[in-house]
């Protein structure tokens, strides 16, 4: 994989398999967050948050998704595979999601002194693309409130943490930025999906 995706894929990756240590680490940030309602996260179980909802949980029940790397995902899997190809496409994914390429590289080029607009149309960009894909797969796709945490966690990660994610998303040090600026319990407060408790 290009180094280059693997700073998206970083923010992703762990999106649906994110910790959850308890209250979101409150910090300034350069972005605004345009997440849905905050939920109360969980310890390994579904909790209440935006992506909990009756509906959002009948999309992941139909959530089946064949990657770029032609494995099939289901569920809460098969939207942050979803997620992840949305950085940059994928025509080889099944359905083809046309992706948020030149968004992602533009914040690339700018960090770490990105304006949050430049962060926050790469976020809602993959967030966009992440919502019409599952709409695509499991009519009526996840909420706006649902893949709007996905977007603010995009913006997090894309924020603070390239370049101690930009070799490796799963090194410690990856993580521990995560967790220390927020991005990952936030997610889990915003989204109140399962989470594997990294942080």
């Amino acid at each position: 994989m290009k180094p280059i995706n693997l700073i998206w894929v970083l923010a992703l990756a762990g999106v649906v398999v994110a910790c959850n240590s308890g209250p979101p680490i409150t910090n300034e940030k350069p972005i605004d967050g345009t997440g849905g309602s905050p939920g109360t996260g969980g310890t390994g179980g579904v909790g209440e948050g935006a992506c909990t909802t009756e509906e959002n949980l009948a999309v992941y029940e139909d959530l089946v998704y064949k990657d770029c790397d032609g494995a099939t995902q289901m569920g809460t899997d098969a939207s942050s595979a979803i997620g992840s190809d949305c950085i940059f496409g994928c025509s080889r994914s099944e359905p083809p999601v046309e992706g948020c390429g030149s968004e992602a590289g533009d914040v690339v080029s700018c960090f770490p002194n990105c304006p949050a607009e430049t962060i926050q149309i790469a976020a809602d960009c993959v967030a966009d693309c992440t919502q019409t894909t599952t709409a695509e797969i499991a009519p009526p796709g996840l909420s706006d409130e649902c893949v709007a945490c996905t977007g603010d966690t995009v913006a997090c990660g894309a924020a603070f943490c390239t370049t101690v994610c930009i070799s490796d998303t799963n090194a410690a040090p990856c993580i521990e930025c995560r967790c220390d600026n927020g991005c990952i319990p936030e997610f889990d407060a915003c989204s109140g999906l399962p989470s594997d408790n990294q942080c």
